[in-house]
């Protein structure tokens, strides 16, 4: 699985399809938009991370040196940020997970901050509008180790804790499908409508008069 948020802030998506996509914050001297093959390699990598570019290649109908150059280019752009494992918990023991809302006492204690960073329990946390100013995802074994998570917490802010029962988005990537492109990319970012090809074309009826 790759890392979350791999597009950052994505403008301009067309309406008719994906088949490219148009970025903000693009490194000097690259495109700002991200082609149908870009978004093929982010879907397959998607899947499975550690697939050889050899595969890819064949699955994409290119050269390996084709996927090798555009996978090094989302890695210059941000885009592609890495990889991680992904693991499931439960199997790991920690068969309890639960979201903690934090409410500081003080303005972004960052007393608080420092210890969530050392409770290895707590596997995200972030700042959030509202009151509950924190909000942070917490796996444990079992609730007395909840419950020593939470003491270690209230030292520095209120809590209040929802249990998770069942899981029904896991954590994923938002890699639209890509589509084929009906237009051309030029140099600039533009396009440019092809020519339909002889066979293509309607064919007129010939009326006598």
């Amino acid at each position: 699985m790759l890392a979350p948020n791999l597009f950052g802030r994505l403008t301009g998506l067309k309406d008719s399809g994906y088949s490219r996509l148009r970025l903000q914050g693009k490194v000097r001297g690259e495109p700002s938009f991200m082609d149908s093959l870009d978004l093929q390699i982010l879907s397959s990598l998607n899947a499975d991370a550690r697939r050889p570019f050899a595969d890819l290649a064949r699955e994409l109908n290119v050269s390996q040196p084709t996927i090798a150059d555009r996978v090094q280019r989302l890695e210059a752009r941000g885009i592609l940020r890495g990889s991680m494992l992904c693991l499931d918990y439960a199997r790991l023991g920690y068969s309890i997970s639960a979201f903690v809302r934090v409410r500081p006492y003080g303005p972004k204690d960052r007393g608080l901050c420092q210890a969530m960073s050392e409770i290895p329990q707590i596997i995200e946390s972030h700042s959030v509008t509202g009151e509950d100013c924190i909000v942070a995802r917490v796996v444990v074994r079992s609730v007395d180790e909840l419950s020593a998570v939470l003491s270690r917490i209230a030292i520095y802010g209120q809590s209040s804790t929802s249990i998770i029962l069942d899981t029904l988005i896991p954590l994923r990537n938002p890699i639209p499908s890509p589509k084929p492109e009906a237009a051309l990319l030029t140099t600039n970012g533009s396009t440019r409508a092809t020519k339909p090809r002889e066979s293509q074309r309607p064919a007129r009826l010939a009326t006598r008069k």
